[in-house]
């Protein structure tokens, strides 16, 4: 009988899985978060929409989105395995060595909020913490100005 259960719970939680890990929304912003001991390297493509060019910007333990919003992020690591953690949001998702990990998150409050690393790491992984910084659209726009003059 356990086995059963076990069985439908699975059948009928596969379509929630689906939804939540499989279907990537269309986005206007894409991230790259680079692990390493011990920070979060963020890279944003610059007007051209493109990484790899000389436009992009790139900044230490900072995240920056415009409130409700999907941002896709690329998830990578230098070094070994990371946890790009951010409570808040309800959101976690591991950074592995030799591998680009997509996932999604949509910010609906604006604030700041923290971004742990929730996977040992190392002697300074207490202090692995990054923030993510949910603008306003016009406060956004303000910032990308100032990055893109």
């Amino acid at each position: 009988m356990p086995t059963l259960i076990l069985v439908v719970l699975t059948f009928l939680s596969v379509p929630t899985w689906a939804r939540i890990k499989m279907q990537m929304p269309q986005t206007d912003l894409t991230v790259q978060v680079n692990a390493k001991q011990f920070n979060w390297i963020v890279t944003y493509p610059g007007p051209d929409g493109k990484f790899g060019t000389e436009d992009d910007k790139t900044f230490e333990n900072e995240v920056h989105v415009p409130v409700g919003k999907p941002v896709k992020l690329i998830l990578k690591s230098q070094d070994v395995i990371h946890s790009f953690y951010m409570p808040n949001l309800r959101f976690k998702q591991d950074a592995v060595p030799g591998r680009e990990i997509p996932a999604w998150f949509d910010a609906n409050k604006p604030g700041k909020y923290e971004i742990p690393c929730a996977e040992l790491c190392g002697f300074g992984h207490s202090g692995m913490r990054g923030w993510l910084f949910v603008h306003t659209p016009e406060d956004y726009q303000k910032w990308v100005k100032q990055q893109w003059p």
